[in-house]
């Protein structure tokens, strides 16, 4: 049956006129008024994109976990982690790892004459001053694989999801680009930024407000040249010419070491390498505490306020070499006696040793204050001999350099006290110094603020890896690939990831041992020295500490919880975003 199609609506003959008119007109309303309304939808901003809880777990967990397994597998030595200044090993990381790393962080990367490891996320203004972040990449011998290394990668880290941020707020790139890349990639491989924000790219290069640079420094430790500190001090511009003459077991100088590694060392060079005051907004280096401290207290993060300044000394005692059966007691000239008597009255000098009632009083409320006899010689060292001479090294520590030469002070009366009583002689010789540095309140506080500020995330990135860890891993998950990635660190950092996950690692329950708050991150004294002690005259500069496992660390035994790397992570992420990140347009 055949369907009836509608009638049209018809105009009356005398109206049809009017009806064309009426069309022209419309049309002419369209055409004068619709292209402007398009382009002002077009031109309309779009809400600007966010990373996604995964992108945040990859960049702020997943990745610089991953690295650190990786950077502990570069040693000298199979079976311990032994990287010494210019050795094979600290080479290979900075050439195969660290300049590859900074490189996919969307970093500009070289390698300066001193051997230290520079990546840098230019600004708009490329001379505006620059916010430095580092650590050392250079470990002692059988050392850990957190020290130094947790401040470098944790600042790779941070940059890297910092240029992410800036590049979606720009519109460089999208969530689909990224989550594009990342699944290119494949499972357990770094995300190269450089491919997608190629160096050529001006825009990929003002991203930021303020520029950042991070520094993997060469030497720290001193362990082959016995000179602490040639990297930073490079940068700092405080490398003297001496330390270049500096001789390690070998013979070897500091200026032959780099010669022969094809470095130039060179006055005009180490010129290169220095930065000035004027380039330079504040230096901040995140690390592991190396102490008990924030365990105890159950916090993750601390900031750092100061660094105790050291005296080393070298004690010497000269007695009367006799046989131990036949020398009676108030005859012998005993140095060991001697030497023992003085360690305790040093212990008891700096509130130790459980003494209800200190020597001083003026150093009792001193918490900094620390001393230590590390290192002991016996001459001739049998058991059926009365010792001739012995000799003992002391270290004294303590923010208040008032109260760490007090105790010199102290030390000498008494070491010469004792001597003279006992018939010996004794010498004490100060072998090196370092005065205490404050770090800047500002830097301080911020960083502080920052951790607290950055727990909100921290949170989500456990959560996330908590559900991440109860689905099946992809095949693969832990195969080696990307900038120097291998397979045993990325198994082992899942493995530990799994572990917390599980509830079975220690640390997981209450929320003082998970270290959860919303306070700002509590204050410490660093009793150890590190780099930022050399930027202290030069730029404002302050810590932020990771706690570690029972304290220990320059030791294998030396652990950071992978949570608490992502912690520290986020956390340098939130001061970095507010201090260098260019305002969303």
């Amino acid at each position: 049956m055949r369907q009836s199609s509608p009638e049209r609506l018809a105009w009356p003959p005398a109206l049809r006129p009017l009806a064309a008119a009426a069309a022209v007109a419309a049309l002419a309303v369209l055409l004068l008024i619709g292209p402007p309304l398009a382009a002002r939808a077009a031109a309309a901003p779009a809400a600007p994109q966010q990373i996604s809880h995964a992108l945040l777990h990859k960049l702020l967990y997943e990745e610089p976990n991953a690295q650190l397994q990786a950077l502990g597998n570069l040693s000298d030595h199979e079976g311990s982690l032994s990287r010494i200044f210019l050795s094979p090993a600290h080479r290979r990381a900075a050439g195969q790892q660290l300049e590859q790393w900074m490189a996919a962080a969307g970093m500009r990367t070289w390698t300066d004459a001193l051997a230290n490891v520079h990546g840098l996320a230019a600004a708009a203004d490329p001379s505006a001053p620059q916010i430095l972040v580092g650590s050392h990449y250079d470990t002692v011998h059988d050392g850990g694989k957190y020290d130094g290394a947790l401040g470098i990668i944790a600042g790779i880290a941070a940059v890297k999801a910092l240029l992410v941020e800036a590049a979606l707020a720009k519109g460089l790139l999208s969530t689909a680009q990224l989550e594009q890349a990342v699944a290119a990639a494949g499972a357990g491989q770094l995300l190269n930024l450089s491919q997608l924000l190629p160096a050529g790219d001006a825009k990929a290069q003002q991203l930021l407000a303020t520029p950042v640079h991070v520094v993997a420094f060469s030497d720290e430790e001193g362990v082959r040249f016995q000179s602490t500190f040639l990297g930073s001090r490079a940068v700092a511009g405080s490398l003297d010419e001496g330390m270049l003459e500096a001789a390690d077991v070998e013979g070897i100088t500091v200026r032959q070491a780099l010669n022969q590694a094809g470095f130039d060392p060179s006055p005009a060079a180490r010129r290169g390498a220095a930065m000035q005051r004027e380039q330079l907004q504040a230096y901040v280096e995140v690390h592991l505490e190396q102490g008990p401290v924030l365990e105890a207290a159950g916090r993750r993060l601390g900031a750092v306020a100061a660094i105790a300044g050291q005296s080393r000394l070298l004690a010497e005692i000269q007695g009367e070499q006799g046989h131990a059966g036949t020398v009676p007691m108030r005859s012998r000239r005993d140095p060991l006696a001697a030497a023992a008597e003085i360690m305790g009255q040093l212990e008891r000098l700096c509130n130790g040793g459980g003494h209800s009632q200190p020597t001083n009083p003026e150093l009792s409320s001193d918490g900094s204050l620390v001393c230590t006899v590390g290192a002991m010689s016996i001459w001739p060292g049998a058991s059926n001999v009365i010792p001739g001479a012995t000799n003992f090294t002391i270290d004294v520590r303590s923010r208040w350099d008032g109260n760490r030469k007090r105790v010199l002070q102290e030390l000498e009366r008494s070491m010469q006290s004792v001597c003279q009583r006992r018939g010996l002689s004794c010498r004490l010789h100060l072998k090196n110094e370092a005065a205490a540095v404050e770090a800047d309140p500002g830097v301080v506080q911020r960083l502080a603020e920052a951790a607290a500020e950055a727990e909100p995330l921290v949170q989500q990135l456990l959560a996330h890896h908590a559900s991440s860890d109860r689905s099946p891993a992809p095949a693969g998950t832990c195969s080696a690939g990307g900038a120097g990635f291998d397979s045993a660190g990325a198994c082992q950092a899942a493995a530990e990831g799994s572990s917390r996950a599980s509830g079975s690692s220690r640390g997981s329950g209450s929320s003082k041992s998970s270290g959860t708050s919303s306070d700002p991150a509590p204050v410490l004294v660093s009793g150890a020295g590190h780099d930022a002690m050399v930027f202290a005259d030069v730029t404002r500069m302050s810590m932020l500490f990771v706690r570690c496992r029972g304290g220990i660390s320059h030791s294998p035994q030396e652990h950071v919880a992978p949570d608490d790397v992502a912690a520290a992570t986020a956390a340098l992420h939130r001061y970095l975003r507010r201090e260098a990140l260019l305002p969303k347009s």
